[in-house]
């Protein structure tokens, strides 16, 4: 059975999907960073050069590939994973309905949703959440491959390691999917798999899973990511994941559920969270293209919030 390790938080997460997969294939949602990708959003497909072209919304991201965007050149992380490993690596488009991409995918007997950090467990308007959409969309198209009859299950690593939801809050969401039977077991990164990992933190942009290499060799304490905004306690549970049932995380995650039950494609779900109180990286990335610093649209974000939840 083929299986697929498909990172849906965007960014870095492609570089521990890659490790737990192992042999199997890797995928990413193609969305960096600002400091790689000025430009607000998710990368259309039609901005990728040098790619293999598979139709029905999914191209092969190969060592050669490259965007060009904003009238910038780069490589994707996935593009960087590829190069590291010598593999290609799938790229879906998330300017699709979930359900068009879910039924691209279930060609795949097998689909493990990779998510560093744990945002995915949030309500999606939490005060300290700042990227809840990538990980709602990618957590939408999960639950529609289960329908579909593929076996799809969520790996979330390191919870808390990205800074925007505490570790603690996270397992109190954790509870809530396990009381709704969604607990499916745990995942942990074995000596060689943080030595693989390692190697691609040191060549691709990450800084959640550069926090499993850290607490792997021994660091031990807080450290501060995205230039002090954030917090992160560093210890060896950061080199453990929860295995979570798709469904039961959709029925805690607001967001996720707005976009199963609307089936949008990612603008537009951005804009449908947005009246429904649940601003998103794609808001704070047009503010940033504005001019406003990290700071100034982190805050401006938290004044449209209106769903609640806990920090």
């Amino acid at each position: 059975m083929d299986s697929l390790y498909l990172a849906i938080g965007g960014g870095g997460d492609v570089i521990m999907a890659a490790v737990l997969a192992g042999d199997a294939a890797v995928g990413h949602i193609p969305w960096e960073r600002f400091v790689v990708d000025p430009e607000p959003g998710p990368i259309p497909l039609s901005a990728f050069r040098e790619a293999v072209q598979l139709g029905d919304g999914l191209i092969l991201a190969t060592p050669r590939t490259y965007v060009e965007r904003g009238g910038r050149r780069f490589k994707t992380q996935g593009v960087c994973v590829a190069e590291a490993l010598g593999k290609s690596v799938y790229v879906v488009d998330p300017y699709r309905r979930p359900s068009e991409v879910a039924k691209t995918l279930s060609s795949f007997g097998r689909v493990v949703g990779v998510d560093v950090g744990g945002d995915v467990l949030g309500i999606g308007c939490e005060e300290s959440l700042g990227s809840p959409l990538s990980d709602a969309y990618g957590l939408t198209v999960l639950a529609r491959l289960r329908e579909l009859g593929v076996e799809a299950e969520l790996q979330v690593i390191a919870p808390g390691a990205d800074g925007e939801l505490s570790r603690e809050y996270l397992m109190a969401r954790a509870a809530e999917v396990a009381r709704k039977g969604g607990f499916l077991g745990t995942v942990g990164l074995s000596k060689p798999q943080i030595d693989a990992l390692a190697a691609l933190v040191e060549r691709c942009v990450t800084e959640a899973s550069a926090i499993v290499v850290k607490a792997a060799r021994g660091e031990y304490g807080v450290v501060e990511l995205r230039g002090g905004l954030r917090r992160v306690k560093v210890d060896l549970f950061a080199a453990v994941g929860l295995r979570l049932d798709p469904a039961a995380v959709l029925e805690v995650n607001k967001a996720a559920r707005i976009i199963y039950e609307r089936d949008v494609p990612i603008d537009k779900a951005a804009e449908v969270l947005l009246a429904e109180g649940i601003p998103t990286e794609y808001h704070l990335e047009e503010l940033l293209a504005r001019g406003l610093t990290p700071r100034e649209a982190a805050e401006a974000l938290k004044k449209l919030k209106r769903c609640g939840g806990a920090p």
